[in-house]
């Protein structure tokens, strides 16, 4: 029971609250539905800006005042040096590195590590080769990261507030028409 309630609903009461939930989960339902599908459309469109204009955030106004900002989120690194031949790999680091192959021939893992955070990626040559001698790095290859997948938004100091405050007053509804088209029951 809410706290506006003293005592237990009557019928009445009970039918108004029935109402009020059903029509409330029926929007709320219609809503995630249309957002969902606006986000996406959204999410396609800023990405495909994204790709072709480099485009990397986009204000939302409504009524003329900026709401939110959605951001381009670009992967956190630019891509990666990955062995791809392992064979290859070793062999350099056998002749190289000797000291650390393990007893079967394999690589360190610590030492594979570092020389791969050393590996410098040539985008004009395509090669692999190690920032402080400059040496091509046989078996690596360069593995670029995906393209940005997603979208997010930093809503402004009172952004949500303004939303709802246009819901409040009604300067959401051209927005908004059409959006509830009810379809006729079927008999």
């Amino acid at each position: 029971m809410t706290e506006q309630q003293e005592s237990p609903p009557d019928a009445l009461s009970l039918a108004r609250l029935g109402e009020k939930a059903t029509a409330l989960g029926v929007m709320a339902a219609r809503l995630k539905e249309m957002s969902d599908d606006a986000t996406a459309d959204f999410r396609a469109a800023v990405l495909d800006e994204h790709t072709k204009n480099g485009v990397k955030s986009v204000a939302t106004k409504i009524a003329g005042e900026r709401v939110a900002t959605w951001t381009v989120k670009e992967a956190r690194a630019a891509g990666k040096v990955v062995v791809s031949d392992r064979s290859a790999f070793l062999d350099w680091v056998i002749a190289n590195h000797p000291e650390h192959i393990a007893w079967e021939p394999t690589i360190i893992g610590a030492f594979e590590k570092a020389l791969l955070a050393l590996a410098v990626h040539d985008e004009v040559s395509g090669t692999i080769t190690h920032a402080d001698t400059s040496e091509i790095l046989p078996g690596l290859t360069w593995e670029p990261s995906p393209p940005p997948s997603s979208i997010a938004p930093s809503w402004a100091k009172d952004g949500k507030e303004q939303v709802m405050e246009f819901l409040r007053t009604g300067a959401m509804a051209q927005l908004m028409a059409g959006a509830f088209q009810i379809e006729p029951a079927e008999s």
